[in-house]
């Protein structure tokens, strides 16, 4: 179970929670995130994650920043991250990702930053990372 409110964040109960960081989380990428309907930050980097990166992540559409860097975390990037159009920043370096970046990044239109260095996703950037006006 995850103790969501005791680490590092800033909420006065556990379906309020807007940000959520410093995690000591081991495995899988936790379900009771879902909950977190108002969540705006969640950064899970530097913990040991393993798996895929669950598509429930798509469902927090409120979310700005997410920072999944320096995990042991793999498959390919869900197509539901597509549906996180708040976006301001999204890391994935250091994991063991495969595939290219998906088509759908076109529907972050706020994303600033982007972190995919030594991440092993492959191929060429999407003709869509085009769209991406504001990407510094």
């Amino acid at each position: 179970m995850l103790s969501i409110c005791y680490a590092n964040t800033y909420c006065s109960s556990i379906c309020s929670c807007r940000r959520v960081y410093a995690l000591d989380v081991v495995g899988q990428i936790p379900a009771e995130l879902l909950n977190l309907t108002y969540l705006t930050v969640l950064d899970l980097s530097q913990n040991y994650l393993t798996g895929s990166l669950p598509a429930f992540l798509g469902k927090l559409t409120r979310l700005q920043y997410l920072s999944l860097s320096i995990n042991a975390l793999t498959g390919v990037l869900p197509s539901e991250l597509g549906n996180l159009k708040n976006r301001i920043s999204l890391y994935v370096s250091t994991n063991k990702f495969v595939g290219p970046l998906p088509e759908v990044v076109e529907n972050l239109t706020k994303l600033e930053q982007l972190y995919i260095d030594s991440c092993c996703l492959s191929g060429e950037l999407p003709s869509s990372f085009s769209k991406l006006k504001i990407l510094k």
